[in-house]
Formats: structure tokens, C-alpha cells, sequence
């Protein structure tokens, strides 16, 4: 796994209405830049933006990974990962790993639920509500 650090280089976040709404939905956009060399590294620039509906409210959080591979199969990857504009997806779900408490603390701050999906309940496997015979 390469070394990532992380820079945040703007927060937003603003409330529109207090009112209340009987169901809000809360959607968040990951946009990810093309990655680039930089020193021994790389640098991807990352936006994420989150909406409600209806429009309550608002966040946005820019920033940029630096990515330090550590050794040559990492480091050829993220060269294939340059080369053709398209981030790993392990680089996709490390950005958003980071920025998800920042996010939920924003919500928090604002009012809002956090933007975390509802849990769903797990129904019993058919296999395992039938009674087991040895």
C-alpha cells in the first residue's frame, strides 16, 4: 500500500432553511483530477460535494492525496493510473475514507442527519431458519 497524505485546501458548508422537511435526501459526488507527477510522488486533486433535496443545504470539500509509492509494482501502477487519466479505485475509496468524518462533523454543525445510509436489516439465510439435524 503507498504512502497517502492528505491536504484540504477549502471547506464550505451553509445552511439555506430551518424549516422542516419530512424526508431529506442528502446526495455526495466524488470528483477525483487527473493524477500527476509530482517529485517522488503523486498529486490528485479531489473535490466532494454534498447536496440535500430539497436544497436545505450544502458542503463542498477541496483538497488534494499525495500519493509516495513504495515500491516498483505500486510505483508502475500509478504511472498506468497517470498515463491513462483514471484514478485506482483504492486511491477513490481512501479520498473518501478521509473526508467522510469531515463531512458528517459538517452535518452535524449544520442540523443535518449524517449522510450515512440507513442500515438495513438482514433477513435470516433460508439454510439457517431451518431447524439443523446432525
Amino acid at each position: 500500500m503507498p504512502n497517502i497524505t492528505f491536504r484540504v485546501e477549502s471547506i464550505r458548508a451553509e445552511r439555506y432553511s430551518y424549516e422542516a422537511v419530512r424526508q431529506l435526501n442528502i446526495n455526495i459526488n466524488l470528483m477525483l483530477g487527473k493524477l500527476e507527477k509530482s517529485g517522488e510522488g503523486y498529486r490528485l486533486s479531489f473535490v466532494v460535494k454534498v447536496d440535500c433535496t430539497p436544497p436545505i443545504a450544502s458542503m463542498d470539500v477541496k483538497g488534494s492525496a499525495y500519493v509516495t509509492p513504495v515500491n516498483p509494482g505500486e510505483r508502475r501502477e500509478l504511472e498506468e493510473s497517470a498515463r491513462t487519466g483514471r484514478p485506482a479505485p483504492q486511491l477513490a475509496v481512501s479520498v473518501y475514507g478521509y473526508v467522510f468524518p469531515i463531512i458528517a462533523l459538517l452535518s452535524r454543525e449544520l442540523g443535518l442527519p449524517p449522510p450515512v445510509p440507513p442500515p438495513v436489516s438482514q433477513e435470516p439465510s433460508r439454510r439457517e431458519r431451518m431447524p439443523g439435524y446432525l
